[in-house]
């Protein structure tokens, strides 16, 4: 449970300064790591729950990434997209 807690950590500590570009997908990611992070502290969430969770957030953001470098920016569709995965 430790090591969990100490990858937590240092997933919110290299993330961190990717919330100063935030818009509303990346607070949305943000809002959703949090209630994890909650979850995982208190025991509602198991380390497989977790795997899982950070893995879907991972894609996510991938996918968020692609789309702001092949255009610059998202579209409403891209955005709709995102917020509904």
């Amino acid at each position: 449970m430790n090591k969990l807690f100490g990858i937590i950590v240092a997933t919110a500590v290299i993330f961190a300064p990717l919330a100063a570009q935030a818009g509303p997908i990346q607070n949305r990611i943000d809002r959703q790591e949090q209630r994890i992070y909650r979850g995982v502290r208190n025991g509602s969430i198991s380390p497989r729950e977790y795997r899982h969770l950070d893995r879907r957030i991972d894609n996510i953001e991938a996918a968020r990434l692609r789309a702001i470098r092949s255009g610059g920016k998202l579209t409403k569709y891209e955005q709709r997209r995102l917020n509904h995965r």
